[in-house]
């Protein structure tokens, strides 16, 4: 029932500006060049053109180590798969890690490179993409120098829709696995965990919502929503509502491993057919 797509473009490396291969010669920056590398890759914001990967409009990433509070460096520009960040000022000579987006972050042990960010029960949805500050990855420099190579840490799944109806928002729902709240994130050996907040039915859903409603046609429509590692493998629940809240259709899926949800693939649902509902 599924189709497994690579997502093109997933290596971001975030390259902090120096003018000297010597490490006793770089000086402390507070601009950093962050790169989206294609076609592999293994970073991403949103999905641009061919499933290629761009930086989103005022992207943030925080930055911190053992010899550094966390700061905030911001995108200077927008689009492209390559664009400089400013913000604080690190050395290159110390070892740093790096996390997106900064808006889920709840907590951080600087000297063991332990984030703690906690998924949101919403989404919004994004024409062609998922929503800017969705998809968490984080990276680090390896223990010094000036690359920084991001690491998907969540999945997509796509659902694509047709019909002539509104969509006002989709809700889904996990027979078995936490889709929202904390994770826990050691970003030095990119081992991500659920952290246990909440219980297994309390956070089993999350809800793509639609604004004021997206009209549906004959075209295939893409709702995509970024999932937790293992979600769907023991089977799921997508409900569809118009914007006044009425449930359109409510379509489960069963237990079939190959459905797990896996960093950096875009899980790819067959079409749905609203026209007849």
């Amino acid at each position: 029932m599924r189709q497994i797509i690579r997502l093109m473009g997933l290596c971001a490396l975030v390259a902090f500006g120096a003018t000297s291969c010597q490490k006793n010669e770089m000086k402390p920056t507070n601009t950093i060049s962050a790169v989206l590398n294609q076609p592999t890759a293994d970073g991403k914001t949103q999905i641009g053109a061919s499933n290629y990967l761009v930086w989103s409009p005022n992207d943030q990433i925080m930055v911190g180590g053992t010899t550094l509070a966390t700061q905030t460096f911001t995108a200077m520009s927008s689009g492209s798969t390559h664009t400089d960040f400013t913000g604080g000022s690190i050395d290159p000579n110390e070892p740093y890690w790096a996390f997106y987006p900064v808006n889920y972050v709840t907590n951080v042990d600087e000297e063991n490179g332990r984030v703690t960010f906690t998924v949101p029960t919403t989404q919004t949805y994004a024409e062609g993409t998922f929503a800017t500050n969705t998809y968490p990855m984080a990276a680090s420099n390896r223990g010094s120098g000036t690359v920084f190579t991001f690491q998907g840490l969540f999945g997509v799944l796509s659902i694509p829709l047709t019909g002539n109806c509104t969509v006002g928002s989709i809700e889904l729902t996990d027979a078995m696995f936490n889709l929202t709240g904390e994770t826990t994130i050691n970003v030095n050996d990119m081992l991500a965990a659920e952290s246990g907040s909440g219980s297994k039915s309390n956070g089993r859903t999350v809800t793509l919502l639609c604004g004021d409603g997206v009209t549906l046609s004959s075209s295939p429509t893409v709702f995509m929503f970024a999932l937790r590692p293992l979600a769907l493998a023991y089977g799921f629940t997508i409900t569809i509502k118009d914007p006044t809240g009425e449930v359109i259709t409510t379509r489960t899926v069963p237990r079939n491993m190959r459905n797990a949800i896996r960093p950096e693939i875009i899980l790819q649902m067959p079409t749905l057919d609203l026209s007849s509902i």
